[in-house]
């Protein structure tokens, strides 16, 4: 942000301004210390995505404690940082919020594998030791694009006053950032998406085909054993006067035997069918469940790949055109300009509610910890109900 920035607003636009922008990190980091607190109060949180949870949560609450906070009396205001201050805000602003979205492509990551390869995922990256590494690596990723960059190019190009990093007016290097903090990010999560939808489509269409062979197979053998018993009740007709009492005794008991025991294997083979058809039901009904969670799980990682895009897109497509487009290399300072800016702080304050404020394991936590819980019921009224 140049410093011709403060003079394109009055006094009292800078005042509404600083005020917007102080509600909006002091609601970065409600939110996100919301989420860490219940991690570290309920242990039922602690598993392998909710770590990744606490990893965004720990990014964006940062995000509003030292990003927004140090921007405003520098950029509004017109404050001098100093070169050691200005460098501190350059490495912790761009590290934060290259952090954040990193943390989106790891969770994404894991909702991918949790679908592709349950199993062995879930066996292979449940060990604390792997989910730290993990954690720690994209810290590291997010240095390692800017933090090097920050340090090398020299940010007071344009005055004391002007805290930016100077590769910003060399475009190259500034496509080569915004391609490695939104391009790679946006369309590795869109890609784990599409992945999802497409298996989910598959095992839904599967477990229907495979529902429905169960159902004609429990009905034909039903009509089987229908067939067959009517088969066994009409006996063969026989001269009464050619045949023998004795015969005629034995016949009877020979018959009776055999549709007794006839009648036995129905009846085995029926409640064989029956409990074959409710194993079948409970099966579909386990496949639907897992179907609701995974497509529930889908349309998450739809609304989180819609906010980041909406939060990421506008500045990094239009610095990259003023970079490649303009023989300066720079955007022209404008509301508009600023508010792309602005737009990358407000996914800080939207993570947190798209996934963990949103989940009931996250929400029961929340309960807990401001003990809402419903009250006890008097003694007086359970005597009477009694």
């Amino acid at each position: 942000m140049s410093n011709n920035t403060t003079t394109t607003y009055s006094s009292s636009t800078r005042i509404a301004l600083a005020f917007l922008m102080s509600l909006l990190a002091f609601a970065i980091m409600v939110g996100n210390a919301m989420v860490i607190i219940a991690f570290l109060v309920d242990k039922s949180l602690r598993h392998r995505s909710n770590y990744f949870f606490l990893n965004l949560a720990i990014s964006d609450f940062f995000v509003g404690m030292i990003s927004i906070p140090l921007y405003i009396p520098h950029t509004l205001f017109n404050w001098d940082f100093g070169d050691k201050i200005c460098t501190f805000w350059l490495l912790t602003d761009y590290l934060l919020c290259t952090t954040s979205v990193y943390n989106i492509v790891l969770i994404s990551y894991d909702r991918y594998q949790s679908v592709s390869n349950a199993v062995s995922y879930r066996t292979r990256n449940t060990g604390i030791l792997r989910i730290v590494a993990m954690m720690v690596g994209v810290w590291m990723l997010a240095f390692l694009v800017y933090g090097p960059v920050i340090l090398v190019s020299d940010s007071w190009k344009n005055g004391k006053k002007d805290c930016k990093p100077g590769f910003l007016s060399v475009w190259y290097i500034l496509v080569i950032m915004s391609f490695l903090e939104f391009l790679v990010p946006v369309f590795s999560v869109a890609y784990f998406n599409m992945y999802i939808y497409r298996s989910l489509w598959k095992r839904g269409s599967l477990s229907r085909e495979q529902r429905s062979p169960r159902l004609t197979s429990v009905s034909s053998s039903n009509c089987g054993n229908s067939l067959n018993l009517s088969k066994v009740a009409i006996p063969e007709p026989r001269d009464a006067e050619k045949s023998r009492h004795s015969e005629r005794q034995g016949r009877q008991n020979s018959f009776l035997s055999s549709l007794s025991s006839q009648m036995n294997r129905s009846a085995v083979a029926s409640k064989m069918n029956t409990l074959r058809h409710s194993d079948s039901v409970a099966l579909h009904q386990r496949e639907h469940l897992e179907l609701l969670k995974a497509r529930k799980l889908a349309r998450s990682l739809a609304i989180l790949l819609g906010v980041f895009t909406l939060c990421w897109a506008p500045y990094s497509l239009v610095t990259i055109i003023c970079s490649v487009s303009r023989p300066d290399h720079q955007c022209p300072q404008s509301i508009g300009y600023d508010i792309t800016f602005w737009l990358q702080w407000l996914n800080s304050f939207v993570n947190p509610f798209l996934y963990p404020l949103c989940h009931k394991h996250f929400q029961r936590a929340f309960l807990k910890i401001f003990c809402m819980k419903k009250p006890p019921v008097p003694s007086h009224s359970l005597s009477l109900s009694s």
